[in-house]
Parts: structure tokens; C-alpha cells; sequence
């Protein structure tokens, strides 16, 4: 995935239980910065990977991990 959108990390921190404040002490960066991704959302490999492991606990999370939160 190279790409993710905001709603969709919207979503799936609802899914796995995460807060704004507890993702981000869990990737030291600033709660801004968070919400700036909830609605914008974030593009790059890396970055993504970053935050799918973050959020779901797999780096390698796919599509179909975006697809459950919606389901």
C-alpha cells in the first residue's frame, strides 16, 4: 500500500480501541500531527507501514485490514 486515506485511519483506530493521545505517545509525534493524518491522510510506503503497525499491530496489514474496519 502506498497510500491511505483519512477516513479509512479513522476507522481503523476505532476498530483496534487506539486515541489520539495513545497513538501518538506510541509513535512519538504530537497529537497534531495525528489529527492532521485522520483527515488527510498519508501517503508513502513507509509511512503507511509506519502507521498500519501503529494502529494494527502488522506492518504488512493490506487492503483487506482497511476493508474489515469498514465492514
Amino acid at each position: 500500500m502506498d497510500h491511505i486515506t483519512g477516513p479509512s485511519i479513522v476507522k481503523l483506530m476505532r476498530k483496534h480501541g487506539k486515541t489520539i493521545r495513545g497513538l501518538a505517545a506510541a509513535m512519538s509525534i504530537t497529537q497534531k500531527r495525528v489529527r492532521q493524518v485522520r483527515g488527510c491522510g498519508v501517503a508513502g510506503v513507509a509511512y503507511v507501514q509506519d502507521w498500519m503497525q501503529a494502529i494494527t499491530g502488522d506492518h504488512k496489514a493490506s487492503w483487506e485490514a482497511v476493508a474489515r474496519a469498514y465492514g
